[in-house]
């Protein structure tokens, strides 16, 4: 496991990677876990997958989880009239920002027959409550193992979810549908300069991966930091395409909201500057349709920039 500590004047910023651990743990956890009904029985062997990020940070005292897995782990089990049966079960998703009652279990049954179902239906009913509770405590056990290895400034010192709580929309305000075709829209250019306190490398990540965007929207965001890949926020209310990467320093995407007219994007230039003890963002919004400035505007200002700081702790003199 790696720990990163950026440190610039008075604020900052310690990232810790605890995805081996957390295969250790889900290991620990979820492996030979049994329940009984009937007479029929089903307990997991062992977990055979865990993938995706797993990572601990701090920023100014604020301890944050953030992790987006899939799980995979086989069992064995026992019908009441003698049936044995295999398989696995996929856990596509354990994320921070997913609560534990909407993960899906997917069972997959070794030479499946009608015969087999009862072990299926046991594990639907029994079983994946019984996991559900061991994945609830992840978080808390990846704080409680790891916050202290994070920890810079102990008195200001708050374990915490990413998720704000505020009971603001989470979702980008779209202006009426228009029906103007492509090729007609009348545009206009929107620039903005924004001020974080964090480091160029911090920014440029929080604006690209996939488990912190989903984190500051408050939604299973689609995006990585690939030049042609497709991203969507919101739920598809914001979508494009990355189309210019330079590490830490630019990003360059095709924008749209998914009321503008069909097909039409703008260009989103973001130039990131990192000074003493802040970084700088540059925002360069090309083609916005007319009579839509206000509103993008507003969405960036909103939904952006203070979820961003509001997450991760980013503003100015916090």
């Amino acid at each position: 496991m790696s720990k990163d500590m950026k440190n610039v004047n008075n604020w900052h910023w310690v990232d810790k990677n605890c995805i081996n651990w957390a295969k250790t743990y889900f290991e620990t956890e979820l492996s030979n876990v049994g329940t009984e009904a009937n007479g029929t029985s089903v307990k997991t062997l062992a977990v055979t997958s865990v993938t995706g990020d797993v990572d601990v940070n701090q920023r100014k005292g604020k301890i944050i989880t953030i992790f987006d897995v899939a799980i995979t782990l086989t069992f064995e089990g026992t019908t009441a009239d003698g049936t044995a049966v295999s398989g696995k079960i996929e856990i596509p998703e354990v994320a921070h920002d997913t609560d534990t009652d909407d993960y899906v279990f997917d069972v997959t049954i070794d030479s499946d027959n009608r015969s087999k179902q009862p072990v299926r239906d046991l594990i639907r009913k029994d079983l994946a409550p019984i996991l559900r509770k061991k994945l609830d405590m992840f978080a808390k056990d990846l704080i409680r193992v790891h916050g202290k290895d994070v920890q810079v400034e102990s008195d200001f010192s708050k374990p915490s979810t990413p998720i704000p709580v505020t009971p603001a929309p989470s979702t980008p305000t779209p202006s009426t549908p228009k029906a103007a075709s492509p090729g007609t829209v009348n545009t206009t250019t929107l620039t903005e300069t924004v001020e974080l306190q964090a480091s160029a490398q911090d920014i440029y990540d929080v604006l690209l991966n996939e488990a912190k965007v989903s984190a500051w929207t408050r939604a299973k965001a689609t995006i990585e930091p690939k030049v042609g890949s497709k991203f969507s926020l919101f739920g598809g209310t914001v979508s494009g395409e990355i189309k210019e990467l330079v590490q830490d320093e630019k990003i360059v995407q095709s924008w749209r909201l998914s009321s503008w007219p069909a097909g039409h994007y703008s260009t989103v230039t973001m130039d990131i500057s990192q000074s003493t003890n802040s970084t700088v963002i540059k925002v360069k919004q090309d083609g916005v349709p007319i009579g839509e400035q206000d509103i993008t505007r507003q969405n960036w200002s909103n939904y952006y920039w203070a979820e961003i700081k509001r997450t991760f702790g980013f503003g100015i003199g916090l």
